[in-house]
């Protein structure tokens, strides 16, 4: 018993404390928070990039646009008005645009005012024949959220964008327009990031708009 007691006692004092964790032994809360800070802000660098090579970002403003272009027809139908879908290549953005009633596209060329007056008037829009009819009509933006203001996502363009009636080389922005009496323009609109492209094509006599995936052949 004796030489239990005494080997107790000679224990070192060491082996009686508890162990310190060492600094390797975890991390504080500000390197926590400076890491989880590092995660996020390269997240948001690579999903850009992430998106051009899946065509998730083409798909999504594909959908977005298809769904858009059902709703303008819709609501042509319904308030008896001439609705556009503007498409701008330039800024990479799309937004809906109204007027009261009836609007056609003016073909008689002894009809038209002088084109030099109407650029001057116009001097925003860089169509021609888009000018002749802003000359007739009266079209203000029109204010909903589904059809609000946007711009495609990531690095998300417009492709060549064929509509009926419009020269497949014209410059500048583009309009598909619904008509009061359940009418649309026959277009095709790509959306094309890197080697991705959704292209939405919008039939005239349902308005129906599908999004297709890869370019369409336009037959005249």
């Amino acid at each position: 018993m004796r030489g239990a007691r005494h080997s107790e006692r000679g224990l070192s004092p060491d082996l009686h404390r508890p162990a310190k964790r060492g600094r390797e032994g975890g991390f504080t809360l500000i390197e926590l928070i400076v890491v989880v800070g590092i995660i996020v802000l390269l997240a948001g660098l690579a999903a850009p990039a992430l998106g051009s090579l899946t065509g998730a970002n083409a798909r999504e403003a594909a959908g977005r646009l298809a769904g858009g272009m059902r709703y303008l027809f819709d609501t042509a139908a319904l308030r008896r008005a001439t609705c556009r879908l503007a498409l701008d290549p330039a800024t990479r953005t799309w937004w809906a645009e109204c007027a009261e009633g009836a609007a056609t596209i003016e073909k008689d060329p002894r009809a038209r005012e002088d084109d030099e007056e109407l650029a001057s008037r116009f001097s925003d829009e860089k169509d021609a024949e888009t000018r002749r009819l802003l000359a007739k009509t009266r079209f203000g933006a029109f204010s909903d959220r589904l059809v609000a203001r946007r711009e495609l996502p990531g690095k998300a363009g417009f492709g060549k964008i064929h509509v009926e009636g419009r020269d497949d080389a014209g410059t500048g922005t583009a309009y598909v327009y619904f008509f009061p009496g359940g009418r649309a323009q026959r277009a095709v609109v790509p959306v094309v990031d890197g080697s991705n492209v959704y292209s939405i094509v919008v039939e005239p006599f349902t308005g129906r708009a599908r999004v297709v995936n890869g370019p369409v052949e336009v037959k005249e």
